[in-house]
């Protein structure tokens, strides 16, 4: 299945959407700033289905991501020129580049779960989400959202050393 994650701006709230490769709204993630963190939620209609915490510190950044069948913390550390990432709580690892936003999302085995690229259109720029197991879909699209809100001056920053 190919989705598709694009930033919203529509209000205040709306952070990103995840919509159908024909073009149809399929989830909608909100959120808001805590003194310490961003909490966001992965919506259907006006159901929560996930829920995002973003913790942000100088050299390491968590989130926890919880729903129905998950809970789980993805750790972001920025060690000299990259970022290394990893899952406490699921046994899934990633390979790719992050920084340009091309990655697979794998399992302990090595299986592909996901592939992650930004992809550039004359109407819009978005992150296509190709899930090859529906029951990794929200998980898949948590980590495009975790990784994807990376602050853009760390990225900056870490490309220019």
């Amino acid at each position: 299945m190919k989705i598709y994650l694009k930033r919203d701006k529509s209000d205040e709230n709306s952070r990103y959407i995840v919509y159908t490769h024909s073009g149809d709204e399929l989830y909608k993630i909100v959120g808001k700033h805590t003194r310490s963190s961003h909490c966001m939620y992965i919506t259907l209609g006006d159901k929560c289905i996930a829920k995002i915490k973003d913790t942000n510190l100088a050299l390491l950044r968590t989130c926890h991501i919880s729903s129905k069948d998950y809970n789980f913390h993805l750790t972001i550390t920025t060690p000299k020129d990259k970022f290394l990432v990893a899952y406490h709580g699921v046994p899934i690892h990633l390979r790719g580049d992050i920084l340009n936003k091309s990655y697979d999302i794998l399992d302990i085995d090595n299986t592909v779960l996901s592939c992650v690229c930004r992809r550039f259109s004359t109407s819009h720029d978005a992150l296509e989400i190709n899930i090859n197991d529906d029951k990794y879909e929200i998980l898949s699209i948590a980590t495009a959202v975790c990784l994807d809100s990376l602050c853009t001056t760390d990225v900056m920053a870490l490309q220019a050393t």
